[in-house]
């Protein structure tokens, strides 16, 4: 019985990314290429995460370290980001997010929050309030997993 409960759980969260993807998160609409997508998931790692080795960084995101190499090389000419050198071990490299990165992510989920606002115009107060419950539950279990 788990197992069926797991199964249709992870159906039906993989079915929610071509939503978010096509209606959400839509970053043609926005000029946004695949190399800033890139950028706005490693900002968010690093703002969540707090300082990560480059190692860690791109297998939390499943890039390859030439690919991550590329996009934090661009990140740190935005000034976005910095590396800090590990003091442990000087072949370790550290990425931070600065100040700067924070302030371009939140205007960027601002931006986001407002697009999400206007996709749920058409909903109805009675779909609203049983969506908004439905997320905060899902939150609410979600930060359950380790």
């Amino acid at each position: 019985m788990a197992t069926d409960v797991r199964d249709r759980i992870a159906e039906q969260l993989l079915a929610l990314l071509p939503f978010y993807h096509k209606r959400v998160f839509r970053p043609a609409e926005h000029g946004v290429t695949g190399m800033m997508a890139a950028q706005y998931r490693t900002l968010g790692v690093l703002l969540r995460a707090g300082t990560l080795p480059m190692s860690e960084l791109g297998r939390r995101q499943y890039i390859s370290k030439p690919y991550l190499t590329v996009l934090v090389d661009q990140l740190i000419r935005d000034g976005h980001v910095e590396r800090i050198p590990d003091t442990r071990d000087r072949r370790v490299i550290n990425i931070a997010i600065t100040l700067k990165g924070k302030k371009h992510l939140r205007q960027a989920g601002s931006m986001y929050k407002d697009d999400v606002k206007l996709l749920l115009a058409d909903l109805g107060p009675d779909d609203l309030e049983e969506l908004c419950r439905s997320l905060e539950s899902l939150q609410n279990i979600l930060s359950k997993i380790p």
